[in-house]
């Protein structure tokens, strides 16, 4: 703190303007800050369809033979997240699909979702975890997270449901 002693008794305002906000980027810039606004304007709508969306697809997709879907309202969650969530289960399931190969195959296959690591975008996005966001984790590591060589994470978005549905259908051999 004795660089900020100039200060006075604003030498803490002072180290938290200067450590954080220059360094770490907690100020937004006006710009930010009004796109921040305009998006929070509208975050209840869009989770309600991201939500909608991901309990469409994920039921559609439990009733594939070869695809395993883990998905709040599916299992043995369903009761705890109708009484604590109103039946929304979040926008994001993930699949496991039987091997490694097969997961890319059906990701590569998507045209709707975009191949991409973020969550909570309005355009549904799918990864394969165990090459991205867990390449660096042991195998126990992913494991003990869930992730497995053949699973797909899937984050929901606000695409039509029925466009995802045929796009999810045709990219695992429906065609």
């Amino acid at each position: 703190m004795s660089e900020y002693l100039k200060y006075g008794k604003f030498a803490y305002t002072a180290k938290i303007k200067n450590g954080l906000w220059r360094n770490v980027g907690a100020c937004l810039s006006p710009m930010n800050a009004f796109m921040t606004s305009v998006g929070l304007e509208t975050l209840g709508l869009r989770m309600e369809r991201l939500c909608d969306n991901a309990k469409a697809l994920a039921e559609y997709l439990n009733n594939i033979k070869g695809i395993e879907v883990n998905y709040p309202t599916l299992g043995t969650y369903k009761g705890l997240v109708n009484k604590q969530l109103n039946g929304k289960g979040g926008a994001i399931l993930t699949l496991r699909v039987g091997s490694k190969k097969r997961a890319f195959e059906i990701i590569n296959n998507l045209k709707l979702p975009l191949i991409a690591t973020n969550i909570g975008d309005v355009r549904t996005l799918a990864i394969h975890p165990a090459s991205t966001i867990y390449a660096h984790s042991s195998k126990e590591q992913r494991e003990n997270a869930g992730v497995y060589d053949d699973t797909i994470r899937v984050s929901v978005g606000i695409e039509d449901i029925a466009d995802l549905k045929k796009d999810f259908y045709n990219a695992v051999g429906g065609k």
